[in-house]
C-alpha cells in the first residue's frame, strides 16, 4: 500500500501577501469587535469602575500624574496592592476628557479592542494562509469571554498588554524572517519600550519576553540563539527596572498584600492543586463560554482539599494539551506557539508563582484566547493540508465561509447580550447573584443593593447566605458592610451587635472597634465603650482618638448620661 505523502511543514507567511485582500480582513475584523462590544455603550460606571475612578480622587484628571507614577493601582482604604501607572494614566485622560462620564471610557476600550483584534490578524497571517488568519481575528474579536476586559474601563489593562503583546511578536517575526535574521539595538530598544509599557499597564506583561522566545523556538528555530542574548538581556533589564519601581511603589513589596480568600493559607502544593481544579474552567470559558460570570470567589472555587477528580481532569487536560503541542512542533508549529503562548500567559494568574487575588477572573483570560485562536488555526491550516496531500478534494468552500459567518454572528450575538449585564449597577448586582448563586460576594452585593431599594427583609435574607458562604476569615466583611446598613437606618442595637461580631472574628480591626465604640456610646453601655476604647489602645490604636472616646464613655457613666443621650450617625464605616 503506498505511504500517504506528509504535508510540508507550515512557514511562516509574508504579510505583503494579498494586500487587498488583508485590508478587508481587517475591517472585517474591526466591524465585528465593534459589533460584538457596542451594546454597552450606554451602560454606567459599575463594579471595579467605581472604587477606581469614581471614588478615587486621584484619578480625576492628570493633574496627580506624579500621585499616580508613584503609589499602588489601588487607593485607600483597599490593600495596596497593583502597580498600573500607565493604565491609570489613560484612565485619568480619560475621566478629564469626558469629565467622569462614561462614554470616553467605552470609545476607548472599543478602539483598543478594535485596534488588539487587527493586531491579532496581522500576527496571524504571518503564521497561517489569509483566510484561516481572518477566521483566528474573528473568533477573537468576537470572543464572548472577553466582554468583561471590554465592559469595564478598567479592563484597558488587559486590552494594553494585548495589544503590547502583539505588537513585540509581530516586529520580532518580521526582523527575525529579514536579511541575516537578526535584530538591530534599534529593534530591541524598540522591543524593550512595548515591553516596559505592557508590564507598567498590568502585571502580565512581564511574561512577554517569554512569549518572543515561545515564537523562536516553536516557530522560526534559526540558529542565531547566542546571537540573541544581548536582546533578551535587555529585556531583562527592563522588566527590572519595572519590578524595582513596582517595588518603591508598592512599600518594598513587588507581590503587593492581598490574597484571594480561597489561596489564604496554601502553600505551592495546595495552589498547585487548586489550579489543576481551575484548568476546565479554563478550558470551558476558552472554548465554549455559554456560562459567564463576574465572580469567582468562594464557593464558587474552592481550594483543593487533595487530588480528586476536577484536579485529575485538570491534569489530563495540560497532559494532553502538552502532547498536543509536543507533536504538532514540526508540521504545524504555530498550534505549538499557540498553546505555548497560551501556557505563558495563564503563568501569572495560575497562582503558581505568588498567591494573587484572583483565583479565576474572565478578564485575564483575554491574552491567553490569542494564544487559543492561534492554536486552533494551526490546526485548521494543518487540517486543509491533509485533504490535498491525499489527493482529495477540498471542503467546499461556500460552506466553510457560511460555517464561519454563523459561528462568528453566534458570538457577537453572546457578547453583546453580555454586554448588557452591565448597564447599570443594580442590573450588575442582579445578573451577578443568579449567574454565581454560591459566591459570598455576589450574596453580599445584591444583598447591599436590596437595603438601598429598601427591601429589608430580602437584603437579610441574603446576608445570611452571604454568611454562610463566606470563608471563615471573610466573614468579618459580611458584618461591617451589614452593621453600615442598619447604621444608616439607625438601628443601633443590631449594628452594635454585627460589629461585635466582626472583632471576634478579626480582632485587629481598629476602624470596626472604632465604629464599635461610637454604637455602645449612643445606646448607652459607657462601661464596655470604656473597656473597647481600651483594647484599642492597648493593640497600639490610635491614641488621641480612643483616649478621647474613653474619657466621654468615663464622664458619661459618672454622669448617668440615659442612653441615647449621646447622638452619633455613621455615614459610612469603610474597611
Amino acid at each position: 500500500m503506498p505511504r500517504r505523502p506528509r504535508p510540508d511543514k507550515q512557514q511562516p507567511t509574508p504579510p505583503s501577501e494579498n494586500p487587498a485582500g488583508a485590508l478587508a480582513w481587517m475591517l472585517g475584523v474591526a466591524a465585528v469587535a465593534i459589533g460584538a462590544s457596542i451594546a454597552g455603550l450606554g451602560n454606567e460606571l459599575v463594579q471595579d469602575d467605581v472604587s477606581l475612578l469614581v471614588e478615587n480622587d486621584r484619578l480625576h484628571g492628570l493633574g496627580q500624574w506624579r500621585e499616580i507614577l508613584t503609589n499602588p493601582y489601588w487607593p485607600p482604604p483597599h490593600s495596596p496592592d497593583l502597580y498600573r501607572p500607565i493604565t491609570s494614566l489613560l484612565l485619568a485622560l480619560e475621566y478629564s476628557v469626558g469629565g467622569g462620564g462614561p462614554l470616553p471610557f467605552r470609545f476607548t476600550s472599543y478602539l483598543l479592542y478594535a485596534g488588539l483584534s487587527i493586531g491579532v490578524f496581522s500576527l496571524a497571517r504571518r503564521l497561517l494562509p489569509l483566510g484561516i488568519a481572518g477566521a483566528v481575528a474573528l473568533f477573537f474579536a468576537a470572543h464572548p469571554v472577553h466582554v468583561e476586559a471590554v465592559a469595564l474601563a478598567v479592563g484597558q489593562s488587559e486590552l494594553l498588554v494585548g495589544l503590547f503583546g502583539t505588537l513585540m511578536a509581530i516586529r520580532y517575526l518580521d526582523r527575525r524572517l529579514t536579511g541575516e535574521g537578526d535584530l538591530s539595538l534599534r529593534d530591541w530598544a524598540f522591543l524593550a519600550f512595548l515591553y516596559a509599557m505592557a508590564s507598567l499597564s498590568k502585571e502580565q506583561g512581564l511574561v512577554l519576553p517569554a512569549i518572543l522566545a515561545a515564537l523562536e523556538i516553536s516557530v522560526l528555530r534559526l540558529p542565531r540563539l547566542r546571537r540573541l542574548a544581548p536582546g533578551y538581556l535587555l529585556l531583562g533589564l527592563a522588566g527590572a527596572v519595572v519590578l524595582l519601581a513596582r517595588q518603591v511603589a508598592l512599600g518594598g513589596t513587588v507581590t503587593g498584600s492581598f490574597t484571594a480568600a480561597a489561596l489564604q493559607g496554601l502553600d505551592f502544593g495546595g495552589r498547585a492543586l487548586t489550579m489543576l481544579a481551575v484548568v476546565p474552567e479554563w478550558v470551558r470559558l476558552l472554548v465554549w463560554p455559554a456560562h459567564l460570570q463576574a465572580d469567582y470567589s468562594p464557593r464558587e472555587i474552592v481550594a483543593s482539599a487533595g487530588f480528586g477528580g476536577p484536579e485529575a481532569i485538570g491534569a489530563a487536560l495540560i497532559a494532553i494539551i502538552t502532547l498536543g503541542a509536543w507533536f504538532a512542533r514540526r508540521r504545524a508549529p504555530a498550534i505549538t506557539f499557540g498553546l505555548l503562548w497560551t501556557a505563558i500567559a495563564l503563568l501569572p494568574v495560575s497562582n503558581l508563582l505568588v498567591p494573587t487575588g484572583i483565583v479565576l477572573a474572565e478578564r485575564t483570560l483575554l491574552l491567553p484566547s490569542l494564544g487559543v485562536g492561534l492554536a486552533v488555526g494551526g490546526a485548521l491550516g494543518a487540517g486543509a493540508a491533509w485533504p490535498i496531500a491525499s489527493g482529495l478534494s477540498r471542503w467546499p468552500a461556500q460552506a466553510g465561509r457560511l460555517a464561519l459567518a454563523a459561528i462568528t454572528l453566534a458570538l457577537v450575538a453572546r457578547s453583546a447580550a453580555r454586554q448588557r449585564d452591565w448597564r447599570n449597577d443594580a442590573v450588575f448586582r442582579t445578573e451577578s447573584v443568579e449567574d454565581a448563586p454560591l459566591s459570598w460576594r455576589t450574596r453580599l452585593s445584591y444583598g447591599s443593593y436590596l437595603f438601598e431599594a429598601g427591601r429589608r427583609d430580602s437584603a437579610l435574607d441574603h446576608y445570611r447566605r452571604a454568611l454562610g458562604l463566606a470563608p471563615e476569615a471573610e466573614r468579618w466583611r459580611v458584618r461591617n458592610d451589614l452593621a453600615e446598613h442598619y447604621f444608616a437606618a439607625e438601628e443601633t442595637a443590631p449594628a452594635v451587635e454585627q460589629l461585635r461580631a466582626s472583632l471576634s472574628e478579626a480582632p485587629e480591626q481598629e476602624g470596626t472597634r472604632h465604629y464599635l465604640v461610637l454604637g455602645l456610646l449612643s445606646l448607652g453601655a459607657y462601661p464596655e465603650a470604656a473597656a473597647q476604647a481600651d483594647s484599642a489602645l492597648a493593640r497600639g490604636g490610635a491614641a488621641d482618638l480612643f483616649t478621647e472616646l474613653k474619657l466621654l464613655a468615663d464622664s458619661a457613666r459618672r454622669l448617668g448620661v440615659p442612653p441615647g443621650g449621646i447622638r452619633i450617625r455613621v455615614r459610612r464605616m469603610g474597611q
